[in-house]
């Protein structure tokens, strides 16, 4: 009897429940009729004279609605307010939205640009690894180290490896006598010949090296600061590397990427702090176009150019006139200023 009760109240719940969610439903589908009906409804109103106006017919009505004329006009201007209110709102919605759009892009562009240099970073070692010559004795930067190594020994044995001060005088006076050019000629033959000899062109790390530098160089976002991640890419390169691309940028005529990368990378600055010979350098200038001493830091002297130049021209004075050929540079007696042989060539 019991479980018979609970069964019919739990069955007229159901019901109940049932029938809620019916007008709900139904309510959700009719609810913009409501106003309208509302308005309907206001309107047969004052038409059957349910609610009272001034007046005893229409003509009198209107009259009683024009007596209104000034808070229409201001009921107007607040709609027109409040919608340029709501323009204005949008706009900055809109702005909002754009430089969130903006910065969510720029985010994507620094990891996507990120991602792929770490990555070019890591086969640039991998590759590095794998350097060998053909018997797999000498591998790794040391391949790269005697490479280098070999051609200086190459170029020091041949005594063309050094220009004459005379000549490097003239030269930088731009009074170079046809002599001197010759002479200068010839260097630059010996030198292009004994590198392209002598250097192991090891193609693989040289194309992944250009694949990284271009990531550096041509895909950097707009948005980025360069410098630091310059900084990373050279603190990876060592100087044994950095002097073996220098000379194999200068030694073959169809590095023209490699070299404009060095350059805009700014590995050209560090290839300025390593072991290199002047004639190197007038060879970049003189075929590639490239001024390589243009990077060379400071010496870390605290004085400026003018200050160095008026305390030489001091000295100068107060020995008679006489002082150094040279005074800006020093040359170590350790390096031989051998002339070049063959000289008649």
């Amino acid at each position: 009897m019991k479980n018979t009760i609970n069964s019919k109240v739990q069955g007229e719940s159901v019901s109940a429940g049932g029938l809620g969610e019916l007008a709900v439903a139904i309510y959700r589908r009719t609810w913009w009729t409501l106003p309208i009906a509302a308005m309907f409804g206001i309107f047969a109103a004052f038409y059957a004279g349910l609610i009272p106006l001034h007046g005893a017919n229409l003509s009198e009505h209107g009259q009683f609605g024009d007596s209104f004329g000034v808070l229409n006009s201001l009921y107007t201007g607040l709609g027109f307010g409040g919608l340029v209110v709501t323009l204005v709102l949008q706009q900055k919605q809109i702005s909002q939205q754009e430089k969130q759009i903006e910065a969510q892009q720029k985010s994507e562009a620094t990891r996507h640009f990120e991602a792929s240099l770490y990555h070019l970073l890591e086969m640039y070692q991998i590759t590095l690894d794998e350097v060998s010559n053909p018997k797999g004795s000498i591998c790794k930067r040391d391949l790269l180290k005697a490479s280098t190594k070999r051609a200086h020994k190459a170029m020091k044995d041949e005594g063309v490896h050094s220009i004459p001060h005379p000549i490097q005088d003239r030269y930088r006076a731009k009074a170079l006598q046809p002599s001197d050019q010759m002479q200068l000629d010839y260097l630059y033959f010996r030198n292009f010949k004994i590198l392209t000899v002598e250097i192991d062109r090891q193609s693989r790390l040289t194309e992944t090296l250009k694949s990284l530098l271009s990531h550096l160089v041509d895909r950097l976002p707009e948005h980025l600061d360069a410098d630091p991640y310059r900084a990373l890419v050279s603190a990876q390169i060592t100087h044994i590397e950095v002097s073996y691309f220098y000379l194999v940028a200068l030694a073959f005529e169809d590095e023209n990427n490699l070299r404009r990368l060095l350059f805009e990378s700014g590995l050209f600055a560090r290839a300025a702090l390593t072991r290199r010979w002047r004639v190197h350098d007038y060879m970049y200038r003189e075929f590639w176009g490239y001024d390589v001493r243009d990077f060379r830091r400071s010496s870390g002297i605290p004085m400026n150019d003018k200050r160095v130049a008026a305390a030489i021209n001091a000295h100068a004075a107060n020995n008679g006139g006489n002082r150094l050929k040279d005074p800006w540079t020093y040359t170590s007696p350790r390096i031989a200023q051998a002339k070049p042989k063959n000289s008649n060539r």
